[in-house]
């Protein structure tokens, strides 16, 4: 098997799922200097890893990539899955890593809204807490935080957190931009435009339920959706913690304390 050292990526985002990873791969798709493949998810290396690696690079070849600087891609899922943290450290051992951290609570209502039309349909959030174990497992960030820094030098691994790509998007698309070492002053026009944000989720759901989702997606292709969203969202995040089952009452504690540790900030706010 022939391959070229330059048509692997130079940079993969790992997660977390629910953290803002659509909105970085459309700015990352804009900068000049950057490629990424037109698939968001590869999954090459939790789900395809048996294709080989030769089906992978064939995804960043220079002819695909043209004159950029940097190539990678993202795929939110890698976080969790042990294995391919490991297949990525054994076939891209110098790669760089990106990884955004996002208030577990929080990451896991929004996982629940998305998917409250799918298979969480007909589900409250307390029933998919109680019976879908993965959802509260993406949410614990910290140990996969840990598992990550013992497989790769903290130099490749830039650690960054939803909390400020909500309050100053331009600050952390620099900080991206930054560590890939690219123009840290190109600004896509997406910087400010939420990409797979819910609408109105308790609308969507009943749309849903009586078969008229058309209706919620003329509104996502009309001029007022990103006014509608922010209405929305400005709205939930309001909620505070007495919106969460109490089933996860402190459930995330230990692995926050992990964060802390690991990175040696304070997240007492995300308690």
């Amino acid at each position: 098997m022939n391959l070229k050292d330059q048509d692997l990526p130079n940079f993969i985002c790992i997660g977390s799922q629910r953290a803002g990873t659509t909105w970085l791969h459309n700015c990352l798709d804009e900068h000049p200097e950057v490629f990424v493949p037109a698939e968001k998810e590869l999954h090459f290396f939790d789900r395809f890893y048996d294709t080989g690696l030769a089906s992978y690079t064939k995804r960043f070849t220079l002819e695909q990539r043209g004159p950029t600087k940097t190539w990678g891609e993202l795929t939110p899922n890698y976080y969790q899955e042990p294995q391919a943290l490991e297949r990525i450290k054994r076939d891209i051992p110098d790669v760089k890593i990106i990884y955004i951290l996002r208030q577990p609570e929080e990451r896991a209502f929004s996982q629940y809204q998305l998917y409250s039309q799918g298979q969480f349909s007909g589900m409250s959030f307390e029933e998919v807490i109680a019976h879908k174990e993965f959802v509260t497992d993406l949410s614990m960030q910290g140990k996969h935080l840990q598992r990550l820094y013992s497989l790769f030098d903290r130099s490749q691994v830039l650690v960054l957190f939803y909390d400020e790509l909500s309050q100053s998007p331009e600050t952390f698309l620099k900080r991206v931009f930054t560590f890939l070492q690219v123009d840290p002053n190109f600004m896509p026009s997406t910087l400010n435009k939420r990409i797979n944000r819910v609408v109105l989720p308790d609308l969507q759901a009943r749309l849903a339920k009586w078969k008229l989702t058309w209706v919620i997606e003329l509104v996502k292709a009309s001029p007022i959706a990103e006014w509608v969203k922010e209405v929305a969202h400005k709205k939930s995040d309001k909620l505070g913690k007495s919106a969460f089952p109490d089933a996860l009452r402190g459930r995330f504690d230990d692995d926050i304390k992990l964060i802390e540790q690991q990175l040696g900030i304070d997240l007492n706010h995300w308690r």
